[in-house]
């Protein structure tokens, strides 16, 4: 095969998602500043992951805006369970973890986690003799008070359920056009939150082995509550 076509038949595989993620991971020990996996674009803390191929085909990160917050921590996690030619398969899984307190008579008798995780199932399907991706997904977010009262931990959990497609064209040569609708939280942080309805589109282009390797760009619209957010993410030194 010539190396067109190598690079051709690799570009298929390149997944730029809004409301989604690519099911495949990032190659061992490479970088990207890139959509948490299972988290909520809706996040008007631009919460993208710093993540890094641990295995060829699983990758972790952290979120590091959020450890802004003072005793916070967190972690997410993607595994490319399924590789094929047309169709990949992942499964995602974020966790965060922000110190609270509970207070009785002015007085704090409690400083428990609040502990928010979110899985996602994602599926990237390649349209055979076509330059189209389909992405589909569904998450399931939860969110809970780890407290030794029960009721408060009862009172306190809750989940909610998103679910979404894009459709990627890969209308040049590395270049990509991507469409997104989702069901998803309000603000994409917690699963103390309304659900709306949103759409956006994202313009990718590929770069290999520059610092800022494939850098995508888009918006996203939330009619219901007219909030709308700019996407910005990328690769590093990408092949």
């Amino acid at each position: 095969m010539s190396a067109y076509a190598e690079e051709k038949t690799e570009s298929l595989y390149k997944f730029n998602p809004v409301t989604s993620a690519s099911a495949r991971t990032l190659p061992q020990w490479h970088v990207a500043f890139q959509k948490t996996g299972g988290a909520n674009i809706n996040s008007d803390f631009l919460a993208n992951s710093l993540s890094i191929g641990i295995l060829p085909r699983f990758e972790m990160g952290v979120i590091p805006l959020f450890y802004t917050n003072k005793n916070s921590s967190n972690y997410t996690a993607k595994l490319n369970f399924w590789k094929g030619d047309q169709v990949d398969w992942a499964l995602s899984f974020t966790e965060a973890r922000f110190q609270t307190e509970i207070k009785q008579n002015a007085q704090v008798v409690e400083r428990p986690d609040l502990i928010l995780r979110s899985i996602q199932l994602g599926v990237n399907y390649r349209i055979p003799d076509s330059d189209f991706i389909i992405s589909p997904f569904v998450t399931s977010v939860s969110g809970y008070l780890d407290s030794k009262d029960a009721f408060a931990f009862i009172y306190s959990y809750e989940i909610k359920h998103e679910w979404g497609l894009d459709v990627q064209w890969n209308f040049q040569d590395r270049q990509w056009l991507t469409l997104g609708y989702g069901f998803l939280r309000n603000s994409g942080i917690s699963a103390y939150e309304l659900m709306s309805s949103g759409f956006g589109f994202a313009w990718s282009i590929f770069r290999p082995k520059e610092l800022f390797s494939r850098p995508s760009v888009g918006i996203y619209f939330t009619p219901e509550t007219a909030n709308t957010l700019f996407l910005v993410t990328s690769t590093f030194y990408e092949f």
